[in-house]
């Protein structure tokens, strides 16, 4: 019997800014997408490209410039946001994933210091309370999105 080799993913990304000046956001989130490799997700990716290819789209998907027509999406009408808005809907409810998210409303924090210390301390919960789980895999992989900070 071949022994597989289990890897667990865990994909991460952040939305906000760290900024405490007028315009800054008013929350600031880490999100954990975790994958258990042994889970082919090759099916439900073909299904969520099938559709934003109909949808005309084949680009990043930033949510919240979707729903408030900005950004990338300034120039698409409602019935094409839409299409790609269910598109990714229907791809999370189908695909195999777990999905952990740390918001900090920065309103109750007074600087940067007090926000690393927030989030420091959410993501340390967050890791200790998996820490059996991820003992279960071989190997975890971690990726970090770093495409938003080379624009």
């Amino acid at each position: 019997m071949i022994k597989i080799k289990r890897r667990l993913n865990i994909f991460i990304d952040e939305r906000g800014d760290f900024g405490f000046t007028e315009g800054s956001s008013e929350l600031y989130g880490v999100s954990f997408t975790i994958h258990e490799s042994d889970n082919s997700i090759i099916n439900d990716l073909e299904y969520l490209n099938n559709r934003l290819k109909k949808a005309d789209y084949d680009g990043m998907i930033h949510l919240a410039d979707l729903i408030a027509r900005r950004g990338d999406y300034a120039h698409f009408d409602l019935k094409q946001r839409q299409d790609i808005f269910w598109s990714i809907f229907f791809f999370s409810k189908r695909v195999k994933v777990k999905i952990h998210t740390i918001i900090v409303d920065k309103r109750f924090e007074n600087n940067k210091t007090q926000l690393n210390r927030e989030l420091a301390s959410g993501i340390n919960n967050f890791f200790n309370s998996i820490s059996d789980y991820m003992n279960e895999f071989k190997k975890v992989v971690v990726y970090y999105d770093i495409m938003d900070k080379m624009h």
